[in-house]
C-alpha cells in the first residue's frame, strides 16, 4: 500500500494538519517539526496527490494547450514559449492536438475539465462560423481561457493575436515597391480567419497602388507544401498571364510554391518574387532565404502564457485582446522587376 500523510502524522506523532501544512505552508510550522517530518517523508519516499492538493489550494498548477494542427511548423515555437514561461511557474502542461475537428475539441475540453486543469490555451485561427466557438464562450464563464492568433466576436475572452491584415499589407507592398504588379496570393480556406485577414491586407496593398485585382491570382488550398505546390502549378499554368510575385499564407505554403518553381526551371528570384508568413525557423535555412512576415511565435507563447497565468491568479487586466505588431524580413526570395 502507498504510504498516506496518516501514516507520516503517526510516525512523526504529530496531527495530519501538521504533517498538510509542512507540505503547503511550511512557514507556518516549526523547524524542529519540519525538520522531522521531512525526514519521514524522505526515508518513506511519500509523493503527495498532485489532484488532491489542487483541491485543497483550488489549483491544480496544471495549463491545457489545444493545437489544431500538429504538422503546422508553426506551432512549436510558440509551445516551446508556453512551456518555459509555465516551467518556471511550476506548472505542467498538457498538449492536445484536434486536427481542426470542433468535436474532438469538446472531447479534449471534457478531458481536461475531468483533470481540473487552471485554465485553457486555444492555439490559431478558429473557424468563421459562430455555432463552432459557442462552447469555447460557454467554457470561459468556468475557468481562464486565451486564444493565441485569433479572437472571439462578441466575447469577453483574452486573446494574444498577430495583426494578419497588415502583415499580409506589409507582404504585398514589398513585393510592389520592388515594381511586381502580377502578384498573386496562394492561401487556405476561406472559412478561417486567418486567410481572410490575410487576404483582406493583400487587397488592400494591391488597390492601394491601383493594381487590379485578378481573381485567378487568389489559389486556395491546404496550407502546407504540398498545397503550396499545387497552388502555384496552377499559377503557372496561365502561361504568359503568369505571376512574377507570390504571397504565400504561410512560409509551408512558401516552401511548397518553391519547389514547384524549381520543377519548371524557375529561378528565385530571377524569374520569381515569393513572400511567406510566419518566419519558422526554417525559413532562414531554405535555399534562396524566405522573405516572409515575422509572427514572432516563441515571443507569443510566452507572452500569452505570461497573461494567462495572471488570470489564473485573479488579476484583473485593463483589456482583453492584446496585439503583436508583425515584422517583414528581408531574405534573398525577391527581387525588383525592373518594371518601374
Amino acid at each position: 500500500m502507498s504510504t498516506t500523510i496518516k501514516d507520516i502524522a503517526k510516525m512523526a506523532n504529530v496531527s495530519t494538519a501538521t504533517v498538510s501544512r509542512v507540505l503547503n505552508s511550511p512557514d507556518l510550522v516549526s523547524e524542529e517539526k519540519k525538520e522531522l517530518i521531512n525526514k519521514i517523508i524522505y526515508e518513506l519516499n511519500y509523493q503527495p496527490n498532485a489532484l488532491a492538493r489542487g483541491l485543497i489550494k483550488k489549483e491544480t498548477k496544471t495549463v491545457g494547450v489545444l493545437i489544431p494542427d500538429i504538422d503546422n511548423l508553426f506551432y512549436p515555437a510558440v509551445v516551446r514559449g508556453i512551456e518555459d514561461v509555465l516551467g518556471s511557474k511550476d506548472y505542467n502542461v498538457f498538449i492536445c492536438n484536434t486536427d481542426k475537428d470542433v468535436e474532438k475539441e469538446k472531447k479534449y475540453i471534457n478531458t481536461l475539465l475531468e483533470k481540473r486543469v487552471d485554465g485553457i490555451i486555444f492555439m490559431g485561427t478558429r473557424p468563421v462560423a459562430p455555432e463552432k466557438n459557442e462552447h469555447i464562450i460557454r467554457l470561459s464563464n468556468k475557468l481562464p481561457v486565451l486564444l493565441i492568433n485569433d479572437f472571439i466576436s462578441g466575447s469577453d475572452i483574452y486573446s494574444v493575436l498577430s495583426d494578419e491584415v497588415e502583415g499580409a499589407y506589409k507582404a504585398v507592398k514589398h513585393l510592389l515597391d520592388l515594381g511586381h504588379r502580377k502578384i498573386a496570393y496562394v492561401t487556405g480556406e476561406a472559412d478561417y480567419t486567418t486567410y481572410r485577414n490575410k487576404q483582406e491586407g493583400y487587397e488592400s496593398a494591391m488597390r492601394d497602388y491601383g493594381v487590379p485585382i485578378d481573381p485567378l491570382y487568389i489559389v486556395r488550398d491546404l496550407p502546407y507544401p504540398e498545397g503550396g505546390q499545387r497552388a502555384a502549378a496552377k499559377l503557372f499554368d496561365l502561361g504568359e498571364n503568369k505571376p512574377s510575385a507570390i504571397f504565400a499564407a504561410s512560409d509551408q505554403m512558401a516552401m511548397g510554391v518553391m519547389k514547384a518553381a524549381y520543377e519548371r526551371g524557375y529561378r528565385i528570384p530571377e524569374d520569381l518574387s515569393i513572400v511567406g508568413y510566419a518566419n519558422i525557423p526554417i525559413s532562414a535555412d531554405l535555399f534562396p532565404g524566405l522573405t516572409t512576415v515575422d509572427q514572432f511565435p516563441y515571443e507569443t507563447g510566452k507572452f500569452a502564457s505570461e497573461t494567462l497565468t495572471k488570470i489564473i491568479s485573479g488579476q484583473e487586466l485593463k483589456q482583453n485582446k492584446f496585439i503583436i505588431k508583425p515584422q517583414l524580413v528581408k531574405r534573398q526570395s525577391c527581387t525588383c522587376t525592373g518594371m518601374w
